[in-house]
């Protein structure tokens, strides 16, 4: 790949996503949830986004701020309280993708500077890229076997195809990667290029015993090494190792994955070469890789941005009252750092009852997105009005529990944001519904929420409130 078309591409995948990112984060500052923020200006709410900052950075409060960052960020500890195997799945991704990145995407200015004599065909190197590398793709299949350990179970939470598609970009971008390294193990073509530079010869005769003992060794697939190796040819081959490839390449063996892909492709590497796979591999590859970059700020790897802040704003100030500019910024952080993780559906005392009226917007997570929709402009529609009523009906029907907010494993205060949506649903003159749920005595509401008589559209995906869902990748 050419120094210039990689350069351009990855100037314009930063440029994209750092605008993008601009463009989400504003809205932090933009929406306005709840009668009591209207009149906070966005100069006012970045005012206050700073002092809070400066004041947990210089006070008592910095060690809560760093504790929230070790242990709700990085480890994520309040997701292991409440789902153990879901935390498995995500910490391999998070931890495999951010030592991948640090270690071998920014190699040249991470690696190399930590790590004197750093090269990546080296041991440790070449074995701990492989590592980490298996890390993520365990973790992808976490992810997906839980995806569809959950459509076995009936349960409410949704997860919006912008998930499935940036898992399936993250597979793909790790797919490539390993048989990049594994088309160079057993390239004849990536051994002549290494020859060239290390010993100065491509002449298949001259280099006779270092081909043997890589091939041997390494695994390159030379055609004409087909019968078994003299120990002698042996020998001279090690030698010609040490002396010139030595400290710069370890056994491939090492890379446990790659490794035996390419012992796979072996009987293809003479068609692979002709084919140039080592080139469109690497196209592929980082061309994945930078789609994955530009679009960061719209795929749900954003939440890693957007649940990040909202972990550190709860670990700095978990029990200080916010300022009205400091609400209506924590609200509308709220709408991205959601992770659809539907744990609050799963605890939410209305549960029943949203399933016996086949009415999912009694449920955090559908009330979350409708309170999104809401702040946006996006609910109150002529075309919307039934759909309008069942938000008002799920919003006025919440009985403010509290659980949704314990359990949430990105520490939103879901309380406050339902509050703050009841008050816009009222402003906009969709009052509280909800005065029939008193008609009946408790005995009968009690006989009426049996599993037996839910209505069954309610577990169907394509069901209930699609078009809300779908506004928001």
């Amino acid at each position: 790949m050419s120094h210039a078309l990689f350069q351009t591409s990855l100037d314009a995948s930063l440029a994209l996503c750092a605008l993008g990112l601009l463009w989400r984060i504003s809205a932090w500052f933009r929406l306005r949830i709840g009668p009591d923020v209207q009149a906070v200006t966005p100069a006012q709410r970045l005012h206050a986004l700073l002092r809070g900052a400066a004041a947990a950075l210089f006070s008592q409060w910095l060690l809560r701020l760093l504790g929230a960052l070790f242990l709700d960020v990085l480890l994520q500890r309040r997701l292991y309280r409440n789902d153990k195997f879901r935390w498995l799945g995500h910490f391999l991704i998070f931890v495999g993708f951010m030592l991948l990145l640090l270690m071998h995407a920014l190699a040249a200015v991470v690696a190399v500077k930590l790590f004197p004599g750093y090269e990546s065909t080296r041991t440790p190197y070449l074995f701990l890229r492989n590592f980490f590398g298996a890390m993520v793709l365990v973790g992808v299949a976490l992810f997906l076997f839980g995806l569809w350990r959950r459509r076995l179970v009936p349960t409410p939470a949704r997860r919006p195809p912008m998930a499935a598609a940036f898992v399936a970009l993250l597979g793909f971008v790790l797919v490539t990667g390993f048989l990049l390294e594994a088309d160079k193990i057993a390239s004849p073509q990536a051994f002549y290029r290494m020859a060239k530079e290390f010993n100065g010869s491509i002449d298949p005769a001259e280099l006779m015993p270092l081909r043997a003992f890589w091939a041997s060794e390494f695994g390159v697939a030379f055609d004409d090494m087909k019968e078994p190796i003299a120990l002698d040819v042996m020998r001279k081959g090690r030698d010609m190792h040490d002396e010139d490839c030595a400290t710069c390449h370890a056994k491939a063996a090492s890379a446990f994955v790659s490794y035996p892909v390419a012992r796979l492709l072996a009987p293809l590497a003479g068609v692979l070469d002709q084919g140039h796979a080592e080139a469109w591999l690497l196209y592929l590859h980082v061309f994945a890789c930078f789609i994955g970059l530009a679009t960061l700020p719209f795929t749900r790897f954003y939440h890693a941005v957007a649940a990040t802040a909202s972990l550190l704003v709860n670990g700095a100030a978990p029990t200080r009252e916010f300022s009205s500019a400091g609400r209506t910024s924590r609200r509308a952080l709220a709408l991205d750092a959601c992770v659809r993780c539907g744990i609050c559906d799963a605890r939410c005392s209305v549960a029943p009852l949203a399933r016996y009226l086949d009415n999912p917007y009694l449920l955090p997570s559908h009330k979350l997105i409708a309170t999104g929709a809401l702040a946006s402009g996006r609910l109150l529609r002529p075309s919307r009005e039934d759909e309008n009523l069942r938000v008002a009906e799920g919003a006025f029907l919440c009985t403010d529990c509290g659980r949704c907010t314990n359990e949430c494993p990105v520490g939103l205060d879901l309380g406050d944001l339902w509050q703050a949506g009841r008050g816009d649903l009222v402003a906009a003159g969709l009052a509280a519904p909800a005065q029939w749920v008193q008609a009946r005595p408790a005995l009968a509401w009690a006989e009426s929420l049996q599993p037996d008589s839910w209505p069954h559209s309610f577990f169907d995906p394509d069901a209930s409130c699609a078009p809300l869902s779908a506004d928001r990748s």
